[in-house]
C-alpha cells in the first residue's frame, strides 16, 4: 500500500512539473533559424541559459501564446476604427490617417509579458522569477543601433541612434501631417515603458531615447471629433507590443 502510495504522488509530481514547464522558442538576431527551449519551469531557466550571455535585455521581447491571439485581435480593431475615422474625413486629414494606418498595419505584435528580463535582476527579485507555464517566444540580440520615428510624420522610419540626442532633435526636418499634435510626442522604450515628451518651442524639455525606442507623433487633441486620446493610447499599446526589428 505505501508502494503504491509512493509511486502515486510520483506520478502526480511528474506530472505537475510537466505542467508547470514552458515551451519558449527563441529569437536571437544574425540567427535565421530559432531555438527552442523546452521544460522551463520558470523564468531564470530561460533567460540564464549561458548563449544568451551577450543579449541587451533593455531590448528583449518575451510573447505568451494566448496573449498574442489578443494583442493581433486588439491590433486588428484598432485598424478598423482608423479606417473608419479616415472614411468620416476627407483630404489631408484622411490621407494623414491613411499613413498612420498603413504604419501600424506593418507592426508585427506578440502578447508581450512585462517583466524584467534581465538575468541579474531576475535572480535577486522576490517575484521576479515566475513559472512558466504554456508557450511562450523570445526575441533577443545587442543593443540596437537605431531610433524609429512614427506616426502623423511626412517621413517614418529608422534613423540612427545617437548619445544626447533629445526626442526634439529626431523630429527636426519632418513635416507634421495634418491633426498631428505638435507639441508633444510620446517614447516608447524597447523596455515597454513610454513617456510623454514636450517638443515644441515653448514647452521642449531634453528627453532622450534609448536605443531601440519609438517617437510616435500622435493626434492633437484639439483638431480631431470624438476621442483622440483614446486613439492614441491604443496605438502606443500597440507599439509597445511590437516585436524586435
Amino acid at each position: 500500500m505505501m508502494k503504491r502510495t509512493i509511486s502515486a504522488l510520483a506520478l502526480a509530481f511528474v506530472a505537475s512539473s510537466a505542467f508547470a514547464s514552458g515551451t519558449v522558442t527563441v529569437f536571437t538576431q544574425g540567427n535565421s533559424e530559432p531555438k527552442t527551449l523546452t521544460d522551463a519551469e520558470r523564468l531564470l531557466d530561460l533567460v540564464g541559459q549561458p548563449r544568451l550571455a551577450t543579449s541587451w535585455w533593455p531590448a528583449a521581447v518575451i510573447g505568451e501564446e494566448q496573449a498574442t491571439v489578443t494583442a493581433r485581435q486588439q491590433q486588428q480593431e484598432l485598424l478598423g476604427r482608423l479606417a473608419a475615422l479616415s472614411a468620416e474625413e476627407d483630404g489631408d486629414a484622411a490621407a494623414a490617417i491613411n499613413t498612420l494606418r498603413r504604419q501600424i498595419q506593418a507592426v508585427k505584435v506578440t502578447g508581450r509579458q512585462f517583466v524584467n528580463l534581465d538575468p541579474d535582476v531576475v535572480r535577486v527579485s522576490e517575484r521576479g522569477n515566475p513559472p512558466l507555464q504554456g508557450h511562450y517566444t523570445l526575441w533577443v540580440g545587442p543593443q540596437p543601433t537605431q531610433v524609429t520615428l512614427f506616426g502623423l510624420i511626412s517621413r517614418p522610419g529608422s534613423q540612427p541612434f545617437v548619445p544626447g540626442r533629445d526626442v526634439a532633435s529626431y523630429l527636426e526636418g519632418q513635416r507634421l501631417l495634418c491633426g498631428a499634435d505638435r507639441s508633444y510626442a510620446w517614447v516608447v522604450y524597447p523596455d515597454g515603458r513610454s513617456q510623454k515628451a514636450p517638443v515644441a518651442y515653448w514647452n521642449k524639455r531634453h528627453i532622450e531615447p534609448m536605443p531601440g525606442s519609438i517617437i510616435f507623433v500622435g493626434f492633437a487633441d484639439s483638431l480631431w471629433r470624438g476621442t483622440p486620446e483614446a486613439m492614441n493610447a491604443d496605438i502606443l499599446h500597440t507599439l509597445t507590443q511590437r516585436i524586435p526589428e
